[in-house]
């Protein structure tokens, strides 16, 4: 006789059979009757946190006794875990050993960069002399004013999109004039659930084509073998990429290993960036950045500097609202630190895809990849298993 118990995750029935919890954050894969599903939901007293359509899946939390009534249900698939993943952790041209001549022109101007990560903190870069903060989501705390209590989001949004006000030009963003849509899917540890950040991810495609969104800067990895999340998120990089946006990922931070890369950054839907060392005469692998191959994929696609890039720094002790009501930050003693993680990386590589995105604004998931990669320059003494293609030569790609 068929038993319901068999459509829940081996992990999660463990659980229960344990009676571990009073109640499991988890992911509902459904069929069809999603407005139904979510009724009885809140009729066995659960929380809906999400509805993720490119996923067919409902994140809720459900008691023990909820789960194995709703699982009853014949339109429910598969019920698993929510699962946490993690954020990865000189100015950045200058460890890419990169200068933009003053003939230049490209600013990522009237591009959007949709950002998931801990939060931005109201820089004075991003701020003035106007502000870079266009779209400000808190899936955390439900805070509505920016905010960055962990500062991983902080140093992404520099990267990207600081003026530079701070430091006369000397630490400017690579595509200094886009505009950033964050969603704060991680909290001060620089954790996040799967399901705020698939969430997150199909929102802004959602409304990427009124706010020109082409580039998802994406920092974080999934630091389990968990297949069931993994094809959530290429589901969802699909529909994103369905609605011309570019998602893009760091390579993990594992030891810079043969086959050591795992995750989401195994994807082919996305664009995996490896990290690599600068900081001496000779570029060398960045040590926590994970490595291929991955069967017959070569992972991560490309590699950029990341060790010891001077970004944004963030008051991680600043809540941006009291009672419902605005609080305005302090002035920051030290504006700018150092940073060190493959994050970094993904970030300067989002950048320049903003940068391309200015010059040919019909520019697909296809075509960025394929110019990226050919615009690389391998580095003879480091395995393409660690780099992939090289390092973006700019002079190929831009100038």
């Amino acid at each position: 006789m068929f038993s319901s118990k068999s459509k829940l995750d081996h992990n999660l029935k463990d659980y229960i059979s344990k009676n571990a919890y009073k109640s499991y954050r988890i992911l509902i894969q459904y069929k069809d009757f999603q407005s139904s599903i979510v009724k009885k939901i809140s009729s066995y007293k659960g929380t809906v946190h999400h509805i993720i359509e490119s996923s067919n899946i409902i994140s809720a939390e459900l008691n023990s006794r909820g789960i194995d009534r709703i699982s009853e249900y014949p339109e429910i698939k598969k019920i698993y875990l929510d699962e946490y993943l993690f954020l990865c952790g000189m100015s950045v041209t200058t460890a890419n050993k990169i200068h933009f001549s003053e003939k230049f022109s490209l600013s990522g101007a009237g591009v959007g960069i949709g950002l998931v990560d801990s939060g931005i903190f109201p820089h004075q870069d991003l701020t003035s002399p106007s502000t870079k903060i266009e779209l400000f989501e808190d899936l955390i705390n439900n805070f509505r004013y920016p905010y960055d209590d962990n500062g991983h989001g902080t140093s992404m949004a520099g990267i990207l999109c600081s003026s530079g006000i701070s430091s006369n030009n000397m630490y400017k963003g690579i595509c200094n004039k886009s505009k950033l849509f964050c969603y704060k899917a991680f909290d001060k540890l620089g954790k996040g659930f799967a399901s705020d950040i698939l969430y997150s991810i199909e929102s802004l495609s959602n409304i990427s084509k009124e706010n020109n969104i082409k580039v998802l800067c994406l920092p974080f990895e999934l630091l389990t073998h968990n297949t069931f999340i993994i094809s959530c998120f290429d589901l969802t990089f699909k529909y994103a990429i369905s609605k011309g946006l570019i998602p893009i990922v760091p390579s993990g931070s594992n030891l810079s290993e043969k086959n050591s890369i795992m995750g989401i950054a195994t994807l082919p839907s996305c664009i995996t960036i490896g990290g690599l060392n600068s900081t001496t005469s000779i570029m060398k692998p960045y040590t926590y950045s994970s490595a291929g191959p991955y069967g017959k994929l070569l992972k991560p696609d490309l590699s950029a500097a990341c060790v010891n890039v001077i970004s944004l720094n963030s008051d991680n002790n600043y809540i941006s609202e009291k009672n419902g009501i605005k609080v305005y930050p302090n002035k920051l003693e030290v504006p700018y630190k150092t940073f060190t993680g493959s994050s970094i990386a993904t970030a300067y590589i989002s950048g320049l895809c903003a940068l391309l995105c200015e010059k040919n604004p019909s520019i697909t998931f296809k075509d960025m990849i394929s110019l990226l990669k050919v615009a690389c320059d391998p580095i003879d003494e480091i395995s393409n298993q660690i780099q992939g293609e090289g390092i973006v030569n700019i002079n190929k790609l831009i100038i």
